[in-house]
């Protein structure tokens, strides 16, 4: 085969890829553990998949790559985390269902794997669960709950119930928070989890001195129904064999060349 033979095919096998159900986004989360100290681990990029949340729902004090999430798992845990921009932290508001006028971070996942086609949180297995970087008193100390948005939810569980291994600290220019959430939460095990393919969500929202939440962003999909409370914007996810690690990026993509 002559060179530009070659590239013609290389060049028509990377636009089919681009528009093939493999980019078109099923998220894997990586095998990995993070440590929840409140620090973002030096190779967090590495060890768990990143969303950023780069569609503005409400302007106002939201600005470009003002909030980015990682997951990972390993066999009893999902591993969440947010890097946030953010010169002015406020989270007093702990007696709003989902601590909206705090600065916030809301998790959705749906462990079922039956999110698609839905608008509300009537799922068994539809789960939204919003951090705090801080206490009511300014304490580095998370706050998280869990909240059904009018579906019926899990018993509006929060704090140690959710999971009590969760730290949060100040990083440059914003906020950090983490937490290692149990499968058990969810009643699933590692070996359901590993047959599913879950949806996922983010969203995140900024409230400033005045206690009156001022932005907030958002995952982009597109969907159905409310945004902030419907299933049919949550994107599908699947747990990985591997570390993130950039060798490992490159193989799974060759390798879906060669699948392909």
């Amino acid at each position: 085969m002559n060179k530009s033979r070659f590239l013609s095919l290389l060049t028509i096998s990377f636009l089919i890829l681009a528009t093939s159900p493999i980019f078109a986004v099923t998220y894997i989360i990586p095998w990995g553990k993070l440590n929840i100290d409140g620090k973002p681990d030096e190779n967090i990029n590495d060890r768990a998949v990143k969303f950023d949340l780069s569609l503005i729902a409400i302007g106002g004090t939201i600005k470009d790559d003002y909030i980015s999430t990682y997951l990972a798992y390993d066999e009893e845990n999902f591993y969440f985390a947010c890097r946030a921009k953010d010169n002015s932290v406020s989270c007093k508001d702990e007696v709003s269902r989902d601590f909206k006028d705090s600065d916030y971070i809301r998790f959705y996942i749906d462990v079922k794997g039956d999110f698609e086609d839905r608008t509300a949180l009537n799922g068994k297995g539809d789960w939204a669960l919003i951090f705090t970087p801080q206490n009511t008193k300014g304490k580095w100390t998370p706050m998280v709950k869990e909240c059904p948005y009018n579906g019926p939810g899990h018993g509006a569980i929060q704090g140690d119930d959710v999971t009590p291994k969760r730290a949060s600290g100040a990083i440059d220019g914003g906020w950090y928070v983490e937490a290692a959430i149990p499968f058990s939460l969810f009643e699933r095990d590692l070996k359901k989890l590993e047959k599913t393919t879950m949806g996922i969500y983010f969203i995140g929202g900024d409230t400033d001195k005045g206690g009156v939440r001022t932005g907030e962003v958002r995952l982009p999909a597109d969907g159905a129904g409310n945004y902030w409370n419907s299933p049919a914007y949550w994107q599908p996810a699947k747990l990985g064999p591997f570390s993130v690690t950039p060798l490992e990026k490159e193989a799974v993509f060759w390798g879906k060349i060669k699948e392909f």
